[in-house]
């Protein structure tokens, strides 16, 4: 990371002559490889596919950033986070905003905690300054690839950024620290009239913790989102997720489980199979997911080991179930402290009573290789 003073990054943007006093640091991560993929919708006939292709942000996504800090005195400091993600397969910006991660303006006190406003990592994501679930979380953070199992192919919603967002966290104290996070409105791409603060609106309120001490790490988050009233799920969801890891000296392990209630099928993500998705994404799900994984050190690199479970039935009526078994393993060695060479392969596996798929088992392997650095 090459870290530069705003006079530096005016200079190179031509605007010389201008002189400011925050620190501002350029930063990014671009990922690219191969993936292989035996999608199988075990409907019978041909209705197996294989897929060989190139693709961006395997096992991290590519992102570009800005952020920043000014001392404004008396301990506080005022900060700015500015996160893109792009596809370095075609250059493309995810979801055609700039800022897709984090667009973020935060006051900061060694005393009081800090205090951040706008377009942030929901808590129970790994996005901005605010998402605390991530990379640390988990042998393959939320996810890599497309099949290769991580938190947000076993536990619904959530790990994303949100809109409209307010988030406080205190100071760390004794290694615990507590977060509080609102959301006056989700998405503005999908509610492009719906008004914030109101409930129109999907929006989301959330409660985390995060403690360390030594070798043990711990993260919980409960959340809820309070679907808009204009559309035919007038419950409100409530997840609680809970995260342990401890590293050993032959490894470090992670375990971790969600319970969640009333949860939209159109939250879980990475349940379509080719044609067929085994999830209605009109109803709501309650149920439980379980996931335990690995890093250990292997010849100069890392192994990484990670297996989950899920379940889900439908809230109103216990029917429609959806199971859910997924394994990965894979590989990553350093090639500098910036660049690291992987190789990972997972398979999931869903069993649906759904109307319609009764008794199928729809299945995906993938395996991926490639070369990630960071900048």
């Amino acid at each position: 990371m090459k870290k530069l003073s705003l006079t530096a990054l005016a200079a190179a943007m031509a605007l010389a002559g201008s002189a400011f006093a925050a620190d501002v640091q350029i930063y990014g991560l671009i990922d690219t490889g191969l993936s292989y993929q035996h999608i199988d919708q075990d409907k019978g006939g041909n209705d197996s596919v294989n897929k060989f292709q190139l693709r961006g942000s395997q096992l991290a996504p590519n992102r570009f950033g800005f952020r920043g800090t000014e001392d404004l005195g008396n301990g506080l400091k005022v900060g700015f986070l500015l996160e893109g993600q792009f596809g370095s397969d075609d250059g493309s910006l995810t979801s055609g905003r700039l800022f897709h991660r984090a667009a973020e303006l935060s006051l900061i006190s060694a005393d009081y905690g800090t205090l951040t406003m706008g377009r942030m990592g929901a808590l129970r994501s790994g996005f901005g300054s605010t998402g605390i679930w991530g990379a640390k979380t988990g042998p393959f953070s939320n996810s890599a690839g497309e099949y290769i199992v991580g938190h947000k192919y076993i536990m619904p919603g959530g790990f994303k950024a949100v809109d409209n967002a307010v988030t406080y966290k205190t100071p760390v104290m004794s290694g615990l620290q507590l977060h509080a996070q609102y959301s006056g409105k989700l998405d503005n791409t999908k509610q492009t009239t719906e008004r914030e603060f109101n409930h129109e609106s999907d929006r989301l309120w959330a409660l985390g913790a995060t403690y360390s001490s030594g070798p043990l790490n711990v993260v919980a988050v409960l959340d809820s989102v309070m679907y808009s009233q204009k559309t035919s799920q007038p419950k409100d969801s409530l997840s609680f997720s809970l995260e342990a890891d401890w590293k050993f000296n032959f490894a470090k392990v992670y375990a971790s489980g969600m319970a969640f209630r009333d949860v939209k099928g159109s939250e879980f993500q990475g349940h379509g199979v080719k044609a067929l998705d085994s999830l209605n994404s009109g109803i709501a799900y309650d149920g439980y997911s379980l996931e335990l994984g690995a890093d250990i050190p292997l010849m100069g690199g890392t192994a990484k080991v990670n297996a989950g479970w899920m379940s889900a039935d439908n809230a109103d009526t216990n029917a429609d179930e959806t199971t859910r078994l997924a394994f990965a393993a894979g590989y990553v060695y350093p090639l500098s402290k910036r660049t690291q060479l992987y190789s990972a392969a997972g398979w999931i596996r869903d069993k649906s009573n759904m109307k319609g798929y009764e008794g199928s088992h729809p299945s995906a392997a993938e395996a991926i290789f490639g070369l990630l650095h960071r900048f």
